[in-house]
């Protein structure tokens, strides 16, 4: 039974160095499919869909030593180790630490992909409250080992003194929002992403014909 669980549950860790360890990105990424005793031409086809579903070239990166690769791609083709395996369950520990703005964005879009396209379950741990409310349904928030907040990004979002108390902060979009709507201009404090921002004040402007 435990055996059975541990297969449907795959795990990204927060240093993507630290779970590579193949001679090459093929066999890196190989190594859990096999570990399933899958055929051959399973093992082949669970690879080379992984790789792919990460925005790697088969050809151009199979052969490599995953250590040759830039920190993005190292991050991608630890994640392609563990969707090789297609999970029920995936955990990612903190997926966009160290990467630039475009690499975030990247691996994000690829874990929103991978959910919405497999409907498994994503369980993102991350301080980025960014990163959270582009990615998450429901939020978790965690204090000295105790749960503290758990509801939509709106609902736990929405209690910024106590976040703050525990030492993690809403995204600074949503500050300049709030303090828009507290000064009585007409837009809603409820904003998370740049992009959510970005169509809130669309509509601000069309509704005073300004666009």
């Amino acid at each position: 039974m435990l055996k059975q669980l541990r297969g449907q549950v795959g795990m990204v860790f927060q240093y993507p160095e630290y779970q590579l360890f193949a001679s090459t990105v093929e066999a890196d990424v190989a190594f859990g499919p096999q570990n399933m005793k899958l055929s051959k031409e399973e093992i082949d086809e669970r690879t080379r869909e992984a790789i792919a579903s990460v925005g790697l070239d088969f050809d151009e990166v199979s052969g490599k030593s995953p250590f040759e690769l830039s920190g993005g791609e190292k991050r991608r083709v630890a994640l392609a180790g563990v969707l090789a395996m297609r999970p029920s369950v995936l955990v990612l520990d903190e997926p966009t630490a160290g990467l630039d703005p475009r690499g975030r964005e990247v691996i994000l879009s690829l874990v929103r992909t991978y959910r919405d396209q497999t409907g498994s379950t994503v369980i993102l741990v991350s301080h980025s409250m960014e990163d959270v409310a582009k990615t998450a349904d429901k939020v978790l928030v965690l204090n000295h080992s105790h749960v503290a907040m758990f509801g939509t990004v709106p609902e736990v979002y929405s209690r910024t003194d106590e976040l703050e108390e525990m030492g993690l902060t809403v995204p600074q979009i949503t500050k300049i929002f709030r303090a828009l709507h507290d000064r009585g201009f007409d837009v809603s404090p409820s904003v998370f992403t740049v992009s959510q921002g970005a169509d809130e004040l669309m509509r601000y402007f069309e509704r005073r014909g300004m666009v």
